[in-house]
């Protein structure tokens, strides 16, 4: 049976305005105060490097690191995950633009970061993204694709491999002559990953809307 997911410590260096920073925390809930610029939200940045992807300001990872930091950053957190208790710890290394990051789970390299879905699954809704209810389509998107992630891993790789797919097809769209075998391919390819997005985002669009109704009729989320 999965566990409960829990943070129980997080640690930061060069994060952001930390030089250094260590926290301890248990399964309560935790609220952040402090004048404006004291890194609440830096915070709250660096828990969401515990997912796929470059946090909840979509940062270049050169922008992430302390002004003046020698060697890039590092997000170091003991989590009660899914499957158990794991040590997870992500960062950078050097100042270059256009770096990745890396992880280790454990203390032993990942893979991919798509391996941080098997411990736990982050989701954020900030004041930030207001735009979500007024902006482009492709924001509310992105985020129903966040959602859906919190329940199925694979739904990264297909976005990703369909947003390769169409960029592969532009191009080949823009030829003289383009080839009709490699383009009905490509087609065909981004054909079945969007009827699996549609179906994935479907069936978390019904999930929401039961536990919309279930707490309209009074009974608990």
């Amino acid at each position: 049976m999965p566990h409960k997911v829990s943070l129980t410590r997080l640690k930061l260096t060069d994060f952001r305005n930390y030089a250094a920073l260590a926290l301890d925390l248990d399964q309560r809930h935790v609220v952040l105060t402090g004048e404006n610029g004291a890194g609440k939200t830096n915070l709250m940045e660096a828990i969401s490097f515990l997912s796929p992807g470059r946090g909840l300001r979509r940062a270049a990872y050169a922008d992430v690191a302390r002004v003046g930091a020698a060697d890039g950053f590092s997000v170091f957190a003991a989590v009660e995950g899914m499957e158990g208790p794991v040590e997870i710890g992500t960062g950078t290394a050097g100042t270059e633009e256009g770096q990745s990051r890396r992880l280790r789970l454990n203390g032993t390299p990942a893979r991919t970061v798509d391996e941080l879905t098997d411990h736990l699954r982050v989701l954020w809704l900030t004041p930030a993204m207001d735009g979500l209810f007024t902006g482009p389509s492709s924001d509310r998107r992105r985020f129903l694709d966040r959602l859906v992630l919190s329940l199925d891993p694979e739904h990264g790789r297909r976005a990703s491999e369909f947003d390769r797919a169409m960029r592969s097809r532009n191009r080949l769209l823009s030829e003289f002559r383009p080839d009709p075998a490699w383009l009905t391919a490509i087609e065909r390819e981004m054909a079945g990953l969007g009827v699996s997005m549609a179906l994935a985002r479907l069936e978390m669009l019904g999930l929401l809307t039961a536990l919309v109704e279930r707490s309209q009729s009074g009974g608990t989320l």
